[in-house]
């Protein structure tokens, strides 16, 4: 559109950024899978002991 200007483009996030980003989101993921893993247990305990529910 005329009399418009138009946004810059973010720069790049530097290679340590991107570093930071990778363990951060490595770290959650295991956080995530642990927390998975003992729901599920519970989940099979759950229905160990109470058969009925």
């Amino acid at each position: 559109m005329p009399g418009r200007t138009l946004r810059k483009a973010a720069p790049p996030a530097a290679p340590a950024g991107r570093e930071v980003e990778a363990q951060c989101a490595l770290q959650l993921r295991r956080i995530g899978d642990k927390w998975d893993l003992r729901q599920k247990i519970l989940n099979l305990l759950t229905k160990l002991f109470f058969p009925e529910t």
